[in-house]
């Protein structure tokens, strides 16, 4: 048995970009998520430090009511 059987390579943390402050974090917060008329939505991340400040939603699972 090889090393790299007993040993798998470990993948890198998802790091992103802050969406207020523009610095990378590797513990991002998702704040909100938006929707696109030609494709699959995205997520917008802030850092931990930053997260508090923003004001939240909506998000994937949000579901949204008109009324």
């Amino acid at each position: 048995m090889s090393i790299t059987r007993r040993f798998p390579p470990i993948r890198p943390a998802l790091v992103v970009t802050c969406c207020e402050c523009g610095t990378a974090t590797s513990a991002p917060v998702e704040v909100r998520y938006i929707e696109r008329q030609s494709g699959p939505g995205f997520p917008l991340y802030a850092c931990p430090g930053c997260a508090p400040s923003l004001v939240p939603g909506p998000h994937r699972n949000d579901a949204i009511r008109n009324r």
